[in-house]
């Protein structure tokens, strides 16, 4: 590579924006976040959405002040290929935890169908003891290590759609593999417990791979040996965050600058958008470069970013 190309790369570089990763098994998230770190020099990244160290799949990855957007990503629906297996129950209600019990119970197509049915009409769940919810400043999982117990109490979240991709087929034992569109807060490994229960018997998550955060899916991800060994440079915020992209003039420059509250006159004045009261959510641009991000709230938009 020539010199003046390398200078340009440099220049160029990212720091401030987003990855998608296709997270590979045994690791955590955050191992993931701090893998990452050291790899693009870069102090602070967070992610969108916890996966077991058992999953794979879907992630994505803020650096630099774009973590401070991972906020307007919180409430994205998630899709999930799961393989659930019956008859076996384990501390946390996943493949990789200590067996506590076993039933050896004959199961059928059709009834699973019917209370996967019952179970995709419920507006709350009850999450897994080992988890990375928080009760009194304190992770579940924290309190399992420590022998505690903690009173749990259901959480708004739902199945949004499902599909089946493997009718019941035996393998170690009974399983079926599920598509599951979920909502925010749902837990596979809680959809695999009570569906177990609805059946009188035990249900884990033997395999689960996270295929979708909202419209971002396995298709915009990279494997994290690509990251590791290629050129592979951060999506910057404009081009990850699809919102409309408004154009001011001088008018209100120097008030979207400070971070000031705008009403509609102020940008029906100031700007190119004529239909500023359909936009929920915006880029305020000047001179081709992005100065904001701008949410409406009731009849006033405030500042939510600014670059």
């Amino acid at each position: 590579m020539k010199r003046l190309e390398i200078l340009k790369n440099i220049t160029n570089k990212i720091t401030d924006g987003f990855l998608v990763v296709d997270k590979p098994k045994d690791m955590t998230s955050n191992d993931l976040c701090q893998i990452l770190k050291k790899r693009y020099n870069i102090k602070s990244c967070g992610h969108c959405g916890t996966l077991d160290p058992n999953a794979t799949g879907v992630m994505i990855l803020a650096f630099g002040r774009a973590t401070k957007l991972l906020s307007f990503l919180d409430n994205a629906n998630k899709t999930y290929l799961t393989t659930i297996l019956f008859n076996k129950l384990t501390d946390s209600l996943d493949i990789t935890g200590n067996v506590l019990e076993k039933k050896d119970v004959v199961l059928n197509n059709l009834d699973i169908l019917k209370q996967i049915d019952i179970l995709a009409t419920k507006k709350t769940q009850l999450p897994p003891l080992v988890s990375a919810i928080k009760i009194n400043g304190k992770k579940l999982y924290e309190y399992a290590r420590e022998n505690k117990e903690v009173e749990l109490k259901e959480r708004e979240c739902n199945i949004i759609d499902y599909k089946i991709i493997r009718p019941l087929y035996k393998e170690e034992d009974y399983q079926i593999d599920i598509l599951l569109k979920v909502s925010k807060g749902y837990y596979i490994r809680s959809f695999a417990r009570d569906l177990g229960n609805n059946l009188n018997t035990y249900g884990i998550v033997k395999e689960l791979r996270r295929i979708a955060i909202e419209n971002t899916t396995l298709l915009e991800s990279y494997q994290l040996n690509s990251i590791l060994n290629e050129e592979i440079s951060l999506i910057e915020i404009t081009d990850f965050l699809k919102y409309d992209k408004i154009n001011i003039d001088e008018g209100i420059l120097k008030y979207v600058l400070n971070g000031v509250t705008l009403y509609k006159r102020n940008l029906i004045n100031n700007s190119d958008c004529k239909d500023i009261l359909n936009l929920k959510r915006f880029y305020i641009y000047y001179n081709g470069k992005p100065i904001s991000i701008y949410e409406k709230q009731n009849d006033i938009f405030r500042p939510l970013f600014k670059f």
